[in-house]
């Protein structure tokens, strides 16, 4: 059976803010990244299949929006 989201919210933040950090997103843009990546988990969490951790899918969505946060900084730094 799949996790509620709340279950996967309250066991996950910290894993999800620590990488965000640690995968080089501005610290103003954290919590909007960490947004997006719950934003996403909620969506997709049906999908999950458990062919892998729940951890590691939530590491590859993390990946992504890592990512994108910081390809969208570049472009808006002077």
């Amino acid at each position: 059976a799949l996790p509620r989201f709340e279950e996967v919210y309250e066991r996950h933040f910290g894993f999800v803010w620590r990488n965000l950090r640690r995968l080089g997103v501005a610290e103003a843009s954290l919590d909007d990244a960490a947004q997006d990546v719950f934003v996403t988990i909620h969506r997709r969490l049906a999908e999950f299949e458990g062919r892998s951790a729940l951890t590691t899918w939530i590491f590859a969505i993390v990946l992504g929006t890592a990512r994108n946060y910081r390809r969208g900084h570049k472009r808006r730094a002077p």
